[in-house]
This record gives C-alpha cells, sequence and structure tokens, in this order.
C-alpha cells in the first residue's frame, strides 16, 4: 500500500515537474519574438526620425517575429491537445496529392533551396491536416539545416506508408537521434548554425511523432541519402475494405 502511494506521489510529482519546464519554455520562446516586435515597435513609435530603410528593416522585423509567434502558438496548442488525450480521426487519404501539394508550396516559399518529390500513390487511414502539420513540420526543419537541396520521397514498404523528407546538411549525430523528439530539445549549435542562423523553437519533431503516432505509425530520424539527415515517418497502409 505505502510503495504504492509512493510510486502515485512520484507520478504526480514527475507530471508537475513536466509542466513546469513546459510552461518555463514556453515562456522563453515567447520572449524573444516579443523583445524583438517591442523593440522595433518602440523604434518606429517613439524613437527619432530614422530613414526609410530602417523603417522597412523594423516592419519586416516586427511582421517575420509575428509569423514566428503565430507557429509557436499553433504548436503549444497541438501539443496542449495532445496532452488533453485528444484522438485524431482518421479516414481514408491518398497521400500522394497531399504531399505534392506542401512540396509546391514550401518551394514557392524558399526559393533559395532546391525541392525534389518522388512519390506513388499511397492511401491511407489519417487526418488529412495532421498530416499535412508533419510534412510541414518535417520540411520547416530540413530548410533550416540543409546546404541546398530538400528530398521528399513517399512509396510502400510492406505493409507500411513510408515519407521521408532529408536534407543535404551535416546531419543529426546518433547519441541525439531520439532526442531531438523531445519538446524544446535543440541540437548543439553545429548542426543548427552550420547553414542557417534561424533556430527552431524545438517542438516540430515533437508534434510529428505525436501525429505519426496517432496514425499507428513512427518516425526515426537517420542518415539521408543525400548526406545529411533523413527522416523517415511509417504509416499503415489502409486496409482494403
Amino acid at each position: 500500500m505505502l510503495e504504492a502511494l509512493e510510486d502515485a506521489y512520484r507520478t504526480v510529482a514527475a507530471a508537475l515537474d513536466a509542466q513546469r519546464r513546459f510552461v518555463a519554455d514556453a515562456s522563453h520562446e515567447l520572449r524573444t519574438p516579443l523583445a524583438t516586435i517591442q523593440g522595433n515597435a518602440g523604434l518606429l513609435v517613439h524613437g527619432p526620425d530614422v530613414g526609410e530603410d530602417v523603417r522597412r528593416s523594423a516592419a519586416a522585423d516586427i511582421a517575420g517575429e509575428s509569423d514566428r509567434m503565430a507557429r509557436l502558438t499553433d504548436r503549444l496548442l497541438t501539443l496542449a491537445r495532445a496532452d488533453s488525450g485528444l484522438k485524431l480521426q482518421l479516414a481514408p487519404v491518398e497521400l500522394r496529392p497531399l504531399v505534392a501539394e506542401v512540396v509546391r508550396q514550401a518551394a514557392s516559399l524558399h526559393d533559395g533551396t532546391t525541392f525534389s518529390l518522388q512519390a506513388a500513390e499511397v492511401p491511407v487511414a489519417g487526418d488529412p491536416d495532421a498530416l499535412r502539420q508533419l510534412l510541414w513540420n518535417l520540411i520547416d526543419n530540413a530548410v533550416r539545416h540543409a546546404r541546398a537541396a530538400v528530398v521528399v520521397t513517399l512509396n510502400e514498404e510492406g505493409s507500411w506508408a513510408r515519407l521521408m523528407v532529408a536534407d543535404d546538411g551535416k546531419g543529426v549525430p546518433a547519441s541525439e537521434r531520439e532526442r531531438i523528439f523531445e519538446r524544446f530539445y535543440k541540437v548543439d549549435a553545429d548542426r543548427a548554425d552550420a547553414v542557417k542562423t534561424e533556430r527552431g523553437a524545438g517542438l516540430g519533431l515533437a508534434i510529428a511523432r505525436w501525429i505519426a503516432e496517432q496514425h499507428g505509425g513512427r518516425i526515426i530520424a537517420t542518415d539521408g541519402p543525400t548526406g545529411g539527415a533523413g527522416f523517415f515517418v511509417d504509416i499503415p497502409l489502409l486496409s482494403p475494405s
């Protein structure tokens, strides 16, 4: 009896500690864009007359950090729903057009990165919006670390639909490949800053894993075919009716 009570206490204490860390980490991630927005807004409103170039730069910083806060808020809400026990509603989905649409949109947003796509017709039981979010999170991560190229493939592997997103960056050390799926975990600066200066909040991969698991699937990080990191998502194929 006493041992059971101690186990229950440890479980509750661990949950409260995780919640405190989550709130602290979320507050830290929001503080940086807020400070940038406040500083640039103060410059525009209360500062001395500035040139048009400075004004445009300040406005661009405000817009960029606002977008970053919006993405972070969306991801925090997704994790909150996951913690509340939300179950995705799955229905038949043909993955090829969904993946092709996201890759096309990503290519239009990141004109400095070359995208390649090879996709087969692959049906699954899924939530289309959640699957789009999973793919966007993986592509955002790949673009952040790529030198020049991102590769996306979709095919069947046995009874699984296999989606791969790979970059040609420095890759992820074997010792980091499980931890990168933890909330707010970030790899060291050697990978994160090797190519791009922007760093993520450390939420996208945690959300991607949750979405994959909600589909009865899995996600792993390993070496990619282009020398960088490769993220492989396996989702069960749609069973014939």
